[in-house]
C-alpha cells in the first residue's frame, strides 16, 4: 500500500474521528477508487460531506496520475436512515472532484459496487424482429434548412424555418391518414 491507501486512511481517521471509512480499488475498465464512508446521521452528513470531499480531492485525487482513475472516483455516504431529499439532491449533484452517492439503509460494500459501479442489475434485452427503415430525405425540409443561416442563437429566420418544417411534416402526416 502507498500513501493513497494506508496513510490516507490514517489521516482521514485523524481528521474525521467519528466516521468509519473504507477504501477499495475496483478494477472495471481501469482502476476505480471507491470510498465507503459510514456516517451516523443526517446532521453529521450535512456538516461533514463537503469537508470529506475536499479532503479526498486534496490528499488523494491530486496525487493520482491515471486519468481514468482521476475521473472515476466514487464517494459512497452510507447511513442507517433515510435523509431529506433536498440534501441528497445537493450532495449527489455536486460535481466537484468525485461522484457522490447516498446509500441507505446500510448495505454491504459488494452489493453497492455491483449496483452503482458495475450495474449488474441492469438487464439488456435484444430486439427481435426489428427492421431497419432506410432514410429518405425530404426535399421540402432540405430546401428550408438550406435557407437558414447558422448562428449561435436562435434567430427569427431559424424560428420561421423550423415552424415551416413542422407545418410541412404535419401536412405529410395528415395526408398519410
Amino acid at each position: 500500500m502507498n500513501y493513497l491507501t494506508k496513510e490516507l486512511q490514517s489521516d482521514i481517521k485523524n481528521e474525521f474521528p467519528d466516521i468509519l471509512f473504507e477504501y477499495r480499488e475496483i478494477n472495471f475498465g481501469g482502476i476505480i477508487p471507491a470510498f465507503f464512508i459510514n456516517i451516523k446521521d443526517e446532521k453529521n452528513l450535512t456538516n461533514q460531506w463537503k469537508a470529506i470531499t475536499e479532503f479526498i480531492a486534496v490528499y488523494f485525487q491530486s496525487s493520482l496520475r491515471n486519468e481514468f482513475s482521476i475521473w472515476n472516483i466514487y464517494l459512497f455516504f452510507i447511513l442507517e436512515q433515510e435523509i431529506k431529499d433536498d440534501l441528497k439532491y445537493i450532495i449527489e449533484n455536486d460535481t466537484f472532484s468525485s461522484r457522490k452517492i447516498i446509500i441507505y439503509p446500510n448495505q454491504d460494500i459488494e452489493s453497492i459496487i455491483q449496483e452503482h459501479i458495475k450495474n449488474d442489475d441492469t438487464e439488456i434485452q435484444s430486439i427481435t424482429g426489428f427492421e431497419e427503415t432506410p432514410f429518405h430525405p425530404n426535399s421540402d425540409v432540405w430546401e428550408i434548412l438550406n435557407r437558414i443561416s447558422y448562428k449561435k442563437k436562435i434567430t427569427e429566420d431559424i424560428k420561421n424555418g423550423l415552424d415551416e418544417i413542422i407545418q410541412k411534416l404535419q401536412k405529410v402526416k395528415e395526408d398519410e391518414i
